[in-house]
């Protein structure tokens, strides 16, 4: 499993990941690409199986895990095709994701996450993520429920804007790769400000 987490409120969506890429062959890359900013409006973040992944958002990566040029779509369209592949892929029942879409829809910041499994006694979903209000933010963590609990910690200790939240994340990895051989220290944020 990899790391991704995110953050969206009212005024922003961002997206941070890890670079760490473990092979089938037990080999390992650094600074793997795992988090993309589709367009203006849209952030797709990895976490699992990059085949799965692959799989997953095919409309938007190459075999080559680049972003595909001139993307279009709305926040609605991604939820809308990434959806399709997400049901395809439990139908098939082989699969291991947990990764998110979000970004801003033209009214809002909303984000979806999709995690498919092939373990048994786990079951695979979509969760909707929404901000209850004006006031409101989610964080989002696709990974180990420890990384989740240690970026809730950085946000306390350095504040809830871009700057403190990417210092949060820096300290998620820094502890986290004491506990998690999935994950390195290399960080790549994405953001998306909500339109003046």
């Amino acid at each position: 499993m990899s790391l991704v987490q995110a953050v969206i409120c009212n005024q922003f969506a961002l997206v941070c990941g890890e670079q760490q890429l473990n092979l089938s062959n037990g080999g390992v890359l650094h600074n793997f690409r795992k988090i993309f900013k589709v367009n203006g409006n849209v952030i797709i973040g990895l976490s699992g199986a990059m085949d799965g992944n692959y799989y997953l958002f095919q409309d938007y990566l190459n075999v080559e895990f680049g972003l595909r040029e001139d993307c279009p779509d709305s926040l609605d369209e991604v939820f809308e095709k990434v959806t399709a592949r997400y049901q395809e892929m439990v139908a098939q029942g082989e699969c291991d994701v947990f990764s998110l879409v979000c970004g801003w829809n033209g009214r809002s910041f909303r984000a979806k996450t999709f995690f498919v499994t092939s373990a048994e006694g786990e079951t695979s979903r979509i969760t909707d993520v929404v901000p209850a209000h004006d006031m409101d933010a989610k964080v989002i963590s696709c990974g180990d429920d420890r990384h989740y609990d240690n970026f809730l910690a950085g946000v306390n200790r350095y504040g809830f804007s871009i700057f403190g939240l990417q210092r949060a994340f820096r300290d998620v990895l820094s502890q986290g790769v004491m506990f998690d051989d999935f994950i390195d220290k290399n960080a790549q944020f994405e953001v998306i400000r909500r339109p003046d």
